[in-house]
């Protein structure tokens, strides 16, 4: 009865007309963490995905996340900076925040895996989790960073970076990086990340332990990212994971040809990609963060990516 009434309350503020039939969206109310289960009666065995965003701040938008609930999957689609009770950019946000989602699902959902899938900035954020924290059960990263990366862009030249992450209060150790300076106009972001392949101090400094986690992993990379270098990136975290002697899933696909962005759950084929993410951080021109890749390279991603996906889900759903 209370699901039910705060599911109609969510449809009387947001509208259903955007909603397809027989999926249910419910804002989760708890003060402690932001969240939205998007769910299907007929998803009640199988994992839990939890989808964590990139740096676009906020939700990724339900209608964006309905393909994957239709496959099979239940999400719990979150978001940890941008909204009014949460930090306004991604600077030492806690952990712990993911941590409280994660117990919080696996208390709603006791008999089910949890997978966290992660995008771009989000996926940092989800591998740094599972370095730390042993309770998750699958982790899906797409475009994903192997280094602890500051709060950057934005952050004028007398002020001081900060680590995107925070553990028990402390900053987690990071990858320092050049002032950004791109004038308004069409950026290429990877020519910040790459030079901390050439520095060994910094690659020691701000790696993320993957070694360190137990999980399940699949790795998604496009080889013209102009983001950040996650095809190396990717190699690097699947080289590292292996250290861990453990019997697990540990993939890495890259894609020829794809940029940044190519997530995509829906069984239509994708029609365009998206060629950048669009910043006004002067308050005139904005800038254009390109993510690379050609429109068939990317397109392509996005069609298998999801199919590796859900592949993925499978198998971890008939593990024991």
């Amino acid at each position: 009865m209370k699901r039910s009434l705060v599911f109609l309350i969510y449809i009387l503020i947001s509208g259903c007309s955007d909603i397809p039939e027989n999926i249910a969206v419910e804002k989760i109310n708890q003060t402690n963490i932001s969240a939205r289960l998007i769910s299907k009666s007929k998803n009640t065995s199988r994992p839990l995905v939890i989808v964590v965003p990139g740096s676009g701040g906020s939700y990724i938008p339900n209608k964006k996340l309905y393909g994957l609930v239709f496959s099979g999957y239940d999400v719990l689609s979150i978001a940890y900076f941008g909204e009014s009770n949460l930090p306004q950019k991604i600077e030492l946000i806690p952990l712990e925040y993911l941590k409280e989602v994660v117990l919080w699902s696996k208390k709603k959902f006791p008999e089910r895996k949890i997978v966290l899938l992660g995008i771009s900035k989000g996926a940092e954020y989800s591998l740094a989790f599972a370095s730390n924290y042993d309770l998750i059960d699958g982790l899906i990263c797409y475009s994903p960073s192997s280094f602890i990366l500051p709060n950057h862009i934005g952050v004028q030249k007398k002020e001081s970076q900060k680590s995107s992450w925070s553990l028990h209060g402390n900053e987690v150790p990071f990858a320092r990086l050049s002032p950004f300076n791109d004038p308004a106009g069409k950026i290429v972001y990877k020519n910040y990340i790459t030079p901390i392949f050439n520095n060994a101090e910094q690659i020691k400094k701000s790696r993320i332990q993957v070694e360190n986690s137990m999980c399940h992993i699949l790795l998604l990379s496009g080889e013209d990212d102009l983001v950040w270098p996650s095809y190396k990136m990717a190699n690097l975290i699947k080289s590292e994971a292996e250290k861990n002697k453990q019997e697990r899933i540990l993939t890495h696909i890259s894609y020829k040809d794809c940029g940044h962005q190519f997530v995509w759950f829906d069984q239509e084929v994708p029609q365009k990609r998206t060629e950048y993410q669009s910043m006004n951080l002067t308050g005139i021109k904005k800038h254009k963060f390109l993510y690379g890749g050609t429109q068939e390279g990317t397109i392509n991603a996005m069609i298998n990516s999801r199919i590796q996906v859900l592949r993925f889900l499978e198998k971890l759903s008939s593990l024991q």
